[in-house]
């Protein structure tokens, strides 16, 4: 649950026990002589709380931020694994710094596809008939390589950033991810 949700809660109690008549911070009723007896106060109390009844008792939803962005204080903070590390182990070093409230979580294959807009990776069709990401002639100098690894005894190729391609990531990040 979130907190505007709480809030939302607890206000409807206060303002239900106050058309009540009942004082929210004890429980006891509250005396004759108050003002919150008063018609012209318990009338809109009342108002107020049947209208709150109405309301979905639902967590409100917060909007997802549409956009990648990223504070150079949370770019400093990413940690990436040494060695050569694939496309979506660096994107969830990147999620684990970003403020999700601020900025759209990234995945690598976005970031694939916005590589290969600028050039820097390519794409074949296997025989199929899917697609997989490779690296071209310019990928090299970027620091990305395509190596072949081994899951349950079965061969794959995946593209792989070294030192100077993780390097180029994060100094780029903004940029492909514009």
């Amino acid at each position: 649950m979130n907190q505007d949700h709480e809030r939302l809660i607890e206000s409807k109690n206060i303002i239900k026990a106050l058309a009540n008549g009942v004082n929210p911070l004890t429980g006891e009723k509250v005396s004759n002589d108050s003002f919150l007896n008063s018609p012209g106060i318990i009338r809109p109390l009342f108002f107020l709380s049947q209208y709150l009844e109405h309301l979905p008792n639902t967590p409100i939803k917060k909007k997802k931020p549409k956009a990648f962005t990223i504070t150079s204080e949370e770019k400093s903070c990413i940690v990436l694994p040494s060695g050569k590390i694939g496309i979506n182990v660096f994107a969830k070093a990147v999620n684990e710094v970003i403020d999700e409230n601020k900025s759209k979580k990234v995945n690598g294959k976005v970031i694939n596809r916005r590589l290969k807009t600028l050039g820097i990776l390519s794409e074949e069709t296997t025989e199929n008939g899917n697609t997989r990401t490779i690296t071209n002639d310019q990928s090299e100098g970027y620091g990305i390589e395509l190596v072949t690894r081994q899951f349950n005894n079965r061969e794959y190729k995946q593209v792989v950033f070294n030192d100077i391609g993780k390097q180029f990531l994060l100094d780029h990040l903004e940029r492909i991810m514009s």
